[in-house]
């Protein structure tokens, strides 16, 4: 027994242990988006862009060289307090539990597709755009409510990805620093996003890293995804060439195929109409799909907090 108690406690499962802790009090614990400090980061990012991205228009070197400062210059003071917070030995394990508590926000997105799906199962198109308006890029004035359903899905499965599997996984590499870092890195490249004509130059190296930090836990997020799902259709979409065009078609055509419907399609950016390509299966989307999403992705959530398990006491019994 005493060796059992050795086991749970040890410091490679003392991690996880911290781990599903955070899960637990974020999920159940909501922290409204105005008090969160993301959001004091969010508006960094937007007054930084604001004085090295003026409307009149730069070179493109120059804007190039300006989006690789521009995090470096705003990653200085975050890293300054979380080397403040690790430097106190009193509290370590609070600390790791505050910066994945942090970099582990997630429920807001849960919270809005939930607000988008009962607009529009009320038929309330207008407040449905206004919900679903803070989780996209594109414009949701133009979007029909298929439109909107298929939106939103989208982007809850990536913000699933990029957003919690990402964190968790860099939290398991490199504790709760590394997952801080890497959320400021994506809220950076979040808040800068090249789809937009204004960061078309000036968001490219941020979004060249985060691609490098996304494309691992990516590929476990959409096999937890499979799995919680349909083994079948999902692998099937592994094989598929369509799959590797990129990072974000990889996640949406392997989720799209696995839930068996059709995502991807047109969609407005800047006044412009840019025709995304068709991924999954031929069925429509419909309203059903909204609520179906976050259940596969809560059955998903605990496969990966099963599998960390495993890595974590795989990581103890190599020691």
């Amino acid at each position: 027994m005493s060796n059992l108690i050795n086991i749970l406690i040890s410091e490679q499962l003392l991690t996880y242990w911290i781990l599903i802790f955070v899960v637990l009090i974020e999920k159940f614990i909501y922290l409204p988006e105005k008090y969160h400090p993301l959001t004091l980061l969010k508006l960094m990012a937007y007054g930084m862009a604001n004085k090295v991205v003026p409307s009149k228009p730069r070179q493109k070197r120059q804007q190039q060289i300006a989006g690789v400062l521009a995090p470096l210059i705003l990653l200085v003071p975050v890293c300054t307090i979380i080397a403040v917070f690790t430097l106190l030995p009193q509290f370590p394990l609070f600390f790791e539990s505050m910066m994945l508590l942090t970099a582990l926000k997630f429920q807001y997105v849960i919270k809005q597709t939930k607000k988008v799906t009962q607009a529009l199962r009320s038929e309330k198109k207008i407040l449905a755009r206004q919900m679903l308006a803070p989780l996209v890029l594109r414009e949701t004035e133009k979007l029909s409510p298929m439109g909107m359903v298929k939106a939103n899905i989208e982007s809850v499965l990536l913000r699933f990805c990029y957003q919690y599997c990402s964190v968790i996984f860099w939290y398991l590499i490199a504790g709760g620093v590394g997952a801080l870092i890497y959320r400021v890195l994506y809220e950076l490249s979040h808040s800068w996003n090249v789809k937009q004509n204004r960061f078309k130059y000036f968001g490219v190296p941020t979004r060249k890293l985060m691609h490098i930090l996304q494309l691992a836990p990516s590929f476990l997020a959409c096999c937890s995804l499979i799995l919680a799902c349909n083994l079948r259709l999902g692998s099937a979409a592994l094989i598929q060439r369509k799959s590797y065009k990129n990072l974000s078609m990889f996640v949406l055509n392997i989720s799209a195929s696995t839930m068996g419907i059709s995502l991807g399609g047109p969609a407005f950016y800047n006044n412009q109409k840019v025709r995304m390509p068709n991924c999954g299966a031929q069925k429509k989307v419909t309203l059903a799909d909204s609520q179906r999403v976050l259940i596969i992705i809560n059955s998903a959530t605990w496969i990966v907090l099963m599998t960390s398990f495993m890595l974590c006491a795989l990581a103890y019994s190599t020691t």
